[in-house]
């Protein structure tokens, strides 16, 4: 591969049509545009192209026009609709010749799992000669990396790097990270570093209030907010350019320190579960939930976090009033006078779940989630929370607004605050 003028901006063409229908998540562009921005290259614009071997080959023409690297995802496979090699192969005007290492390994692939290899498989050893080809660990598809002439009018001399990765993420991000984004990193000098402060509990206009003086006079490091359901970002990055090490970041997050304290529950890239169970697990303990009207999402949602059978012992969906008082040991006393969404109730289901199921904390989570309300009093969005352990039983009214989802989700997050709280 003949040497290359620094890799400044970069665009993302992500193929098929599955993605075009909604079918799949596009995960992918998202996990390249950040890799991208840490090594200093702009990612300009994510496309989606379907199957259509036309279509695909005008954009890498105007995509390579106009930036210095163009990644491909996806259509590497054997089938027909496989298109994205041959089609990058002849926006380069380059042709396909077997790659013998990629073919060997494809055919141990096979090997390994007793199946005689397909010969449409042989068609994703094809690459352009003089690639620097990616072996795939993960899959049978390799990626490869070629340049591409692409001068224009302006700029007859410009050509681009074509980087084609395999469309499964479990592929393509090993691939990236061990293969891709190394040769990448020897073609910027300049680096982005990028750090993230994440709130709970105070909204995204509040918290941008708090710090509106800094994104106003912002210049380098930059500072972006961010919403989701529930929760706040701040993304903070830094451009470090060659033999400048400064760390310009750390001021700017000891004032958000300052100024929102107990509202950031991580400087970094955890989520809030995944907080939790650090915390559960660095203090030896464990944890259960009862679960009403979120049904058992807050314990789903745990045990998304690898390892989390180490502290969640077991959950109680007590979605009917029976099941609360059987297992859990509400009070009859509770359900008719207080009602089972109160926070008479909401305390008494941690404290059973914590008896029954022998955890050192339990979190009960009971509400109105909609569409409809119990009575004026109790509003749909109203929902109780409760946390108990061997100091005592803490209780939360929260008020959320939304659809039923929004409801639950926003009540489990909290759960996972009161833990977090708790603990810390």
């Amino acid at each position: 591969m003949n040497s290359t003028p620094t890799i400044r901006t970069a665009e993302i063409i992500c193929v098929g049509t599955e993605l075009l229908m909604g079918q799949v998540i596009n995960t992918n562009a998202n996990f390249l545009a950040s890799e991208l921005a840490s090594l200093g290259i702009s990612s300009y614009r994510q496309i989606v192209i379907g199957d259509n071997r036309d279509r695909l080959l005008e954009q890498i023409k105007t995509s390579a026009s106009r930036a210095d690297l163009v990644i491909l995802t996806g259509g590497l496979g054997p089938t027909a609709d496989d298109i994205t090699m041959a089609t990058a192969a002849d926006a380069a005007g380059l042709s396909l010749e077997l790659h013998e290492q990629s073919y060997k390994q494809m055919s141990q692939f096979f090997q390994r799992i007793c199946r005689t290899m397909p010969s449409s498989n042989k068609k994703q050893a094809m690459v352009p000669p003089g690639s620097t080809v990616f072996q795939n660990a993960n899959g049978t598809a390799p990626g490869a990396m070629f340049e591409c002439k692409a001068g224009t009018k302006e700029a007859p001399d410009h050509s681009a790097y074509l980087v084609l990765l395999p469309g499964p993420p479990s592929e393509l991000i090993p691939m990236f990270q061990e293969q891709v984004r190394p040769i990448l990193e020897k073609y910027n000098a300049v680096r982005f570093r990028t750090e993230y402060i994440r709130l709970y509990g105070v909204g995204e206009s509040a918290a941008e209030e708090r710090v509106k003086d800094l994104i106003d006079g912002q210049t380098n490091p930059t500072i972006a907010p961010y919403a989701s359901e529930g929760e706040c970002l701040f993304r903070i990055t830094q451009r470090i350019e060659p033999g400048i090490e400064q760390d310009l970041i750390t001021p700017i997050i000891n004032i958000f320190r300052e100024r929102f304290g107990d509202y950031i529950y991580e400087i970094g890239k955890r989520t809030l579960k995944e907080v939790v169970y650090d915390l559960l697990s660095s203090k030896g303990m464990t944890l259960s939930f009862a679960e009403s009207c979120t049904a058992g999402m807050a314990s789903s949602d745990f045990v998304d976090v690898p390892g989390a059978s180490k502290v969640l012992t077991g959950s109680i969906v007590a979605y009917d009033n029976g099941i609360k008082e059987q297992l859990l040991g509400v009070t009859q006393d509770v359900l008719s006078d207080m009602g089972s969404v109160s926070r008479e109730c909401a305390a008494q289901m941690a404290e059973g779940c914590r008896k029954l199921l022998g955890t050192d904390i339990s979190v009960s989570i009971t509400g109105i989630a909609g569409p409809t309300a119990y009575s004026s009093d109790k509003p749909v969005g109203l929902v109780y929370l409760a946390i108990s352990d061997k100091n005592g039983t803490e209780v939360s009214e929260i008020n959320l607004s939304g659809n039923r989802m929004r409801v639950r989700r926003v009540s489990v997050l909290h759960a996972f605050n009161m833990i977090r709280k708790r603990l810390q």
